[in-house]
C-alpha cells in the first residue's frame, strides 16, 4: 500500500483532533438567522457561503450545472440489496460523474472475474446501514483492503494511476455512502489534515464527539433539510459542501 502518497485515506491509526472545529469554523460556519432564500434568483450572487445554499446549488441548480448531482441516483444507488456487494456498470459511470472517469481497461478488471470476485468478499463484510460514526475499526480496516484493492486495479490498468487512490474512494462510497466519505483533492484542500492522519479515521471521530449532540452532524443535516436533499447520505452532503466551498469560497457559482 503507497501510505506515503495516499496515507490521508488509509487507515493509518493517526487522527487530526482539530478537524471536527475547523469544519465548523470554515465551510459549515453559519446561523440561521444569516440564511439566504433558497433558491436564489437566476445570476444572484451570495454575500457569504452557505451550506444550504451550496447543496441547492448543486442538486437542484436549474439547469442543472453538475453531473455529481447524478451520483448517488444513478442506476437506483450503489447500496441497492440486488447489486450491493458487486461493482457494476452503473457504478463506473456514477463516478466519472463525481469527476473520477474509469479507463475501460479498468473497468473490465473491475466488472471481471477474478477482481470482481475478490471485492465482492470484502463489500459482503461492509455493512450498508453503518453510519461512519459507528464504524469500528475492524471495518474501516475492511474497507482499507477493499479500497487498496481497488487503486491496485486501478494503476494496473492504465498509466494514470496517480489517480486511483482517489477514484478508488470514490467507488467504496458509492457502494457504501453511509460509511465511506469522499475523498479528493478538493477536500483535501479545505480540510486540512495534519500530515498522516487518515481522513476516514479523523471524520469518524470528529462526526462522533458529544454523540447524538454532535455539531457537525447537526450543521450538515440542517443544511440537508434546508436545502430538501434529505435523500442522499449525511457524508454526501457534506462532501458536496466541502466541494462547493473549495470551488466557490463565498460566492454562488454563475
Amino acid at each position: 500500500m503507497k501510505s506515503g502518497v495516499w496515507g490521508d485515506l488509509t487507515v493509518t491509526g493517526v487522527v487530526d483532533a482539530g478537524l471536527g472545529q475547523r469544519l465548523l469554523d470554515g465551510p459549515l460556519r453559519w446561523t440561521p438567522e444569516s440564511l439566504p432564500p433558497n433558491p436564489l434568483p437566476a445570476g444572484e450572487r451570495r454575500a457569504r457561503f452557505s451550506p444550504s445554499g451550496a447543496l441547492v446549488t448543486y442538486f437542484h441548480g436549474t439547469p442543472r450545472q453538475f453531473s455529481g448531482s447524478l451520483f448517488d441516483s444513478i442506476g437506483g444507488g450503489g447500496d441497492r440489496s440486488d447489486v450491493e456487494n458487486q461493482i457494476t456498470r452503473e457504478d463506473v459511470f456514477a463516478v466519472a460523474a463525481v469527476n473520477a472517469p474509469v479507463p475501460a481497461a479498468v473497468a473490465s478488471l473491475l466488472l471481471n472475474e477474478p477482481a470482481s470476485g475478490r471485492l465482492a468478499t470484502l463489500l459482503r463484510q461492509l455493512p450498508t446501514d453503518i453510519d461512519l460514526w459507528d464504524a469500528e475499526d475492524e471495518t474501516l480496516a475492511i474497507a482499507t483492503k477493499a479500497w487498496d484493492e481497488i487503486r491496485t486495479i486501478h494503476e494496473a490498468g492504465t498509466t494514470f494511476g496517480a489517480d486511483g487512490g482517489f477514484a478508488a474512494n470514490k467507488l467504496l462510497a458509492r457502494k457504501r455512502p453511509r460509511l465511506i466519505p469522499l475523498y479528493d483533492e478538493k477536500v483535501r484542500a479545505v480540510v486540512y489534515l495534519v500530515e498522516g492522519a487518515s481522513w476516514w479515521f479523523s471524520l469518524r471521530d470528529a462526526l462522533r464527539v458529544d454523540g447524538e449532540d454532535n455539531e457537525v452532524r447537526f450543521r450538515v443535516g440542517a443544511a440537508m433539510l434546508e436545502a430538501k436533499v434529505g435523500y442522499v447520505s449525511v457524508l454526501r452532503g457534506l462532501d458536496v459542501i466541502l466541494w462547493s466551498y473549495a470551488s466557490f469560497g463565498g460566492s454562488k457559482p454563475k
